[in-house]
């Protein structure tokens, strides 16, 4: 195969590592992400530049509304936010 990571991503866990032929019969590794999504796009990738355009991060790092680039996840960033005062620091750890 093309090598020990996903071609997109550069996962490189081999316990999600998947081996893809793409149907110009050039093989590739995927992580079980991409390869899902390769699947599911019904659209075929003849080399490993299409497949990245294809199923390549689709998520922007700009947020709604044009603000500056922050985290992605919003849900991540509000739940991050929420517990921001309850995190512990050196001294407030038990021993």
């Amino acid at each position: 195969m093309s090598g020990e990571a996903c071609v997109v991503c550069g996962m490189r866990d081999g316990r999600g590592l998947v081996d893809v032929v793409l149907p110009g019969g050039v093989p590739v590794m995927l992580c079980g992400s991409h390869a899902l999504m390769h699947e599911r796009t019904g659209r075929t990738a003849a080399n490993v530049a299409e497949l990245r355009t294809c199923v390549g991060e689709r998520r922007g790092t700009k947020r709604r509304g044009g603000r500056e680039i922050g985290e992605v996840d919003e849900l991540a960033e509000s739940l991050s936010s929420a517990f921001a005062g309850e995190r512990r620091t050196g001294e407030r750890r038990s021993v």
